[in-house]
């Protein structure tokens, strides 16, 4: 008997038909109204197959956002190859941040949904606990390039690292998703089009973190 195509797909190639439309159901409905019925019949597979790679729909959530922040973290890393200081890998952070919104639509939405989660989920389970760390990494890489920036001179001495860090990934988390959510309206207020104001928020972070040295 011929099989047709689902039964011959690989388990990798299933994997990603799930992960895939696991993603876009989460976007689409944010993780409480999600089902793993709807993410089945997105992905054109029966609702058990679901299971026998993610045992729960908090699994298949947290390996989303995973694979989400490790594209974010790849992308940032890549960049600074090119960098030369530490002033320069802030600012290429912050650029990074804002191509990824614009290139990985999906996978912004994913990261934004999971940082306004209001659901306590227990860190000790290994997939949230992935997730968390991805998160974290890519926090602490802010943190390093600050460190880095006042050591080699190219940002202000007089700034701390960690605060500063988390003041500046509030705001271009913050004014990213600001834009993204009215962009049609701040283009009527300022008639600027976001990746102007972007570029305008780069050159303001410039011009407080460098040094005056």
């Amino acid at each position: 008997m011929r099989r047709n195509g689902l039964e011959k797909k690989s388990k990798e190639e299933k994997m990603n038909l799930i992960m895939n439309a696991a993603e876009k159901i989460f976007v689409e409905k944010g993780y409480e109204k999600a089902t793993m019925t709807e993410i089945a019949k997105r992905a054109s597979l029966a609702k058990g197959t679901l299971y026998l790679y993610f045992s729960s729909k908090k699994d298949l959530y947290f390996t989303s956002v995973e694979r989400a922040l490790s594209t974010l973290l790849r992308s940032i890393i890549e960049k600074f190859s090119s960098c030369k200081n530490g002033f320069e890998k802030v600012v290429s952070m912050g650029e990074t941040y804002v191509s990824f919104s614009l290139e990985y639509v999906d996978y912004y939405k994913l990261i934004l949904n999971y940082e306004t989660l209001e659901v306590h989920f227990d860190d000790k389970d290994p997939h949230v606990k992935k997730a968390y760390e991805k998160s974290e990494e890519i926090f602490q890489l802010l943190v390093g390039s600050v460190e880095e920036g006042i050591k080699d001179g190219s940002i202000d001495e007089r700034l701390e690292p960690l605060k500063i860090a988390m003041v500046l990934w509030s705001e271009i988390t913050g004014m990213v998703q600001q834009v993204s959510l009215r962009e049609t309206l701040y283009e009527k207020w300022t008639g600027l089009k976001p990746l102007q104001i972007y570029e305008y928020y780069i050159e303001v972070t410039q011009k407080m973190l460098a040094s005056s040295s």
